[in-house]
């Protein structure tokens, strides 16, 4: 977290260990939203190039407890491992993190075996960028699935969706058929209703926002494309 005037650290603040293109990106981000960031990386070189752009770097090996500790990193709530590339130095840099006693450690991975290793040594969310980022885009591409935009909570994802063309009925007979662990979160027409009831009419154009595991939306899209 950000260094005030006191040299504390605020709550809220990230420190983000490996200034990778996902990382980098992700620090930049949050320091767009305004959060105070600090970016750790062993590459010199690295750290160098973005000394412009990231407020706050450090050059160490984030496996060293000793080290992370001498710089504090201990006062952070939140913690970004994003050296996703390497499993092995994901699960020294986590297990560092979680020895200083870091509330929130979450980690970048490439695999779904990866994922599964790093929550078990106590990761507490793994995301996969390049995974996640490609279904999004996959979903966007799909022509009979034209929601814009895709959000995964654990093995949970919300999607946003518009029915087939030319659907017009209720909503409970647009939803007959597909798995009853789907939820429909919202839904955006003449007007927006949270958590719409079954007799709620719903046509083609409105926009629902849909969650569920991520086999029950991949019904949904199968049974969606069958229609069309």
């Amino acid at each position: 977290m950000g260094l005030n005037m006191a040299g504390k650290r605020v709550k809220n603040d990230f420190v983000i260990i490996g200034l990778d293109s996902f990382g980098e990106n992700l620090a930049l981000s949050l320091q767009e939203l305004g959060y105070q960031v600090l970016g750790i990386d062993r590459n010199r070189e690295v750290v160098q190039r973005l000394s412009d752009n990231i407020r706050e770097l450090a050059i160490l090996d984030a496996g060293d407890y000793e080290t992370m500790a001498s710089i504090g990193v201990d006062a952070f709530e939140v913690a970004v491992v994003a050296v996703g590339g390497n499993i092995a130095q994901s699960v020294l840099i986590t297990l560092a993190l979680k020895e200083l006693g870091i509330k929130r450690v979450v980690c970048e991975a490439q695999s779904e075996r990866d994922r599964r290793v790093l929550l078990r040594i106590g990761a507490d969310d793994v995301v996969t960028p390049d995974i996640e980022s490609a279904r999004a885009i996959a979903y966007q591409l799909t022509s009979h699935m034209p929601q814009f935009t895709h959000f995964r909570f654990g093995n949970q994802v919300a999607i946003k969706w518009r029915p087939p063309y030319p659907y017009q009925g209720t909503l409970g007979e647009l939803m007959a058929g597909y798995p009853a662990d789907l939820s429909i979160l919202l839904m955006a027409g003449r007007d927006v209703i949270y958590n719409p009831p079954p007799e709620t009419p719903v046509a083609h154009n409105d926009e629902l926002l849909v969650a569920g595991p991520e086999e029950a939306i991949g019904v949904l899209r199968e049974e969606n494309r069958r229609r069309d």
